[in-house]
């Protein structure tokens, strides 16, 4: 068998079920030790998959320094809440560890940018999952853009709607939309238009008979680089005729414009090339090709991790942290601009 990622799980939640299970069926890992504040929920995910709890292979340890030290783990999955992510990842690169964490890759923008600049200093690899980057659609609507069918992208705009009654901490926050969910539209945005954020002016409120204290729906203009402009819209209490959790978007270039409903319609329209002048200019219909992909979300992001870090990264990485920063830089600029009420600028 060719050389395996030992890896330790940090955060033993429910979120961490799917990070474990891709772990011990992916090829290139080999899942070594899962540590958590609670050691019965440690106790209980090893239980789960049949993992020693004690003795010769045990997986579970009271802390990252033990599970490090007593495994030669090379890489952490970071699996804990966003505020909990600053000090996981800074004691992993401290034990030379490299990093893969659960978006967003942190609570707060300083600490970020402490930990990409950490993670720079000790010479490691530190990436965020931001699961809808490797899906196929956006994979397919990323390439239809990159390769000039619509000309020179102008703009972009995208729609989350949906009635989503989690209950629980995102019910008392105070922008549970965009401080939770937004960025991944966010994210997926500077994917489509190759571009980076400049500045925005956001809106957000709560509506009417909305069961979140904080505002759970927003209205976002960004300005990017290169002059493309990107529109966001989106609740989180919208009952009735539901987006998909991928939005629906609309991408405009000089030369037509692709349309996705975040399923399965996806459809672009071009103006045809041999047209005369006319006040409306003749359309064609053109294909966006399909992307077939293996694996999708977590399951293509940590596996491409983990052979980035054994190639010594001569393979790709998605999301590194270096790159995603600027994702949570509109997250945090947008509610800048809600909370005073004018436009201000993308910094990270």
């Amino acid at each position: 068998m060719s050389e395996r990622l030992k890896v330790v799980v940090v955060g033993c939640g429910g979120m961490s079920k799917n990070w474990v299970r891709i772990a011990l069926e992916a090829e290139a890992i080999e899942l070594v030790g899962l540590v958590d504040l609670d050691r019965g929920a440690a106790v209980a995910m090893a239980e789960r998959f049949e993992l020693p709890v004690e003795g010769e292979g045990a997986v579970v340890f009271g802390s990252l320094a033990e599970a490090v030290s007593a495994t030669g783990a090379a890489a952490v999955f970071d699996v804990t809440v966003p505020a909990a992510h600053h000090a996981v990842t800074t004691e992993a690169l401290s034990l030379g560890c490299h990093v893969l964490g659960e978006k967003p890759m942190s609570d707060d923008l300083g600490n970020a940018k402490q930990m990409v600049a950490a993670a720079e200093a000790a010479g490691r690899v530190y990436a965020v999952t931001q699961t809808r980057r490797p899906l196929p659609g956006f994979k397919a609507v990323e390439a239809f853009v990159a390769g000039g069918s619509l000309g020179r992208l102008t703009e972009l705009h995208s729609d989350f709607y949906l009635g989503a009654h989690f209950g629980g901490f995102r019910d008392a926050m105070a922008h549970p939309l965009i401080l939770d969910m937004a960025i991944h539209t966010f994210d997926n945005a500077r994917q489509i238009a190759a571009a980076e954020p400049v500045s925005v002016y956001c809106h957000a409120w709560n509506p009417a008979g909305s069961w979140y204290a904080g505002a759970a729906s927003a209205a976002a203009v960004f300005e990017f680089t290169g002059g493309v402009v990107y529109t966001y819209r989106g609740s989180w209490c919208a009952e009735g005729r539901p987006t998909t959790w991928e939005s629906a978007w609309r991408v405009v270039g000089a030369k037509g414009t692709l349309t996705w409903d975040g399923a399965d319609a996806m459809h672009a329209q071009v103006v045809d090339p041999e047209a005369e002048p006319a006040f409306n200019l003749p359309l064609i219909d053109v294909e966006v090709p399909a992307v077939a992909m293996e694996h999708t979300g977590h399951a293509y992001l940590i596996r491409q991790f983990a052979e980035h870090v054994l190639s010594g990264g001569r393979t790709p990485l998605e999301c590194p942290a270096a790159d995603n920063i600027a994702s949570l830089a509109m997250v945090a600029a947008a509610v800048q601009s809600a909370e005073r009420g004018e436009k201000v600028a993308v910094d990270w």
